[in-house]
This record gives structure tokens, C-alpha cells and sequence, in this order.
């Protein structure tokens, strides 16, 4: 199984979580890019929000912060040690990884 299509990247709303909205303080809105862009820099989660990822990405010389709000905090937690196994990586390249092993 892909990434993209892992069960948890849904949330029971139908709300999908990839590829996350990215955004910039650099940028007006209606320029962030949108989709499987860029090269992963970082996972980070803050210690009062336990079913949330942020990611950091590198696209076309910028800097974006997209974020993901999970159902569950175990599923949280397992995609954030996901995505901190694969820094550096490009988001498409992410999408398209075999992660059947982390069901």
C-alpha cells in the first residue's frame, strides 16, 4: 500500500490529510502551491497537540508549513515516525513509499 492511500489519511469527516495545505509568511495566500510538492525538511509535533503533524518543505526556493490533524493520536504517532524516517525525501517520492508494514 501507498502512502497516499493509507486509511488513517482519511478523516472520519471524509476530510482527506495528503498532501496537507501548505502556507507561507513569505507569500500571499493565493500563491501557495498546493498537491505533492517539495522536499520534506521536517516532522515536527508540539507537545500540546497530540493528533496533529506539521511538516516543513523546500518548493522553487520557499519555505512551506503544511499540517495534518488526525483522529486518533495513534495514528498520529505513526505517521509522524513515518515522516521522520523519510526527511529529505520529496513529498511525491513519500506519497508513492510502501508502507504496508505499518498496518
Amino acid at each position: 500500500m501507498k502512502f497516499r492511500d493509507l486509511p488513517v489519511l482519511e478523516r472520519k469527516s471524509g476530510m482527506m490529510l495528503w498532501p496537507p495545505p501548505w502556507s507561507s509568511t513569505y507569500q500571499p495566500k493565493e500563491n501557495w502551491p498546493r498537491g505533492e510538492i517539495g522536499t520534506l525538511e521536517s516532522a515536527w509535533m508540539h507537545e500540546l497537540l497530540d493528533r496533529c503533524v506539521f511538516l516543513y518543505v523546500s518548493h522553487d526556493g520557499f519555505h512551506y508549513t503544511g499540517h495534518m490533524y488526525f483522529d486518533d493520536a495513534s495514528s498520529c504517532m505513526m505517521v509522524f515516525n513515518f515522516l521522520q524516517s523519510v526527511v529529505g525525501y520529496s513529498i511525491a517520492e513519500i506519497a508513492e513509499l510502501d508502507v504496508s508494514h505499518l498496518l
